[in-house]
């Protein structure tokens, strides 16, 4: 399992997404989609199509981890938007 420092203390990969969005009020799509992002980023990988053209929370939070910005406002402060549509 990878192991990674977040706030000192080391996490597992797939434990970050929940911490993040714990810890601030992000939709948890969101956060998987920014640890996913991240990980493409530092990695050197194309991101996927569906993740740099996507509207959902998932692809906001990608952009923002793959292009190292913030989520936006808008997105943290909308209604969670229904993925499995």
């Amino acid at each position: 399992m990878a192991v990674i420092a977040f706030k000192e203390k080391p996490i597992a990969f797939k434990e970050k997404s929940y911490m993040l969005a714990e810890e601030y009020g992000w939709p948890l799509a969101s956060a998987k989609g920014y640890v996913d992002g991240e990980a493409f980023r530092k990695r050197g990988k194309e991101p996927p199509v569906h993740a740099l053209v996507g509207i959902d929370d998932y692809s906001e939070g990608f952009r923002a981890g793959y292009y190292h910005r913030p989520i936006a406002e808008w997105a943290l402060s909308s209604e969670p938007s229904n993925s499995s549509a």
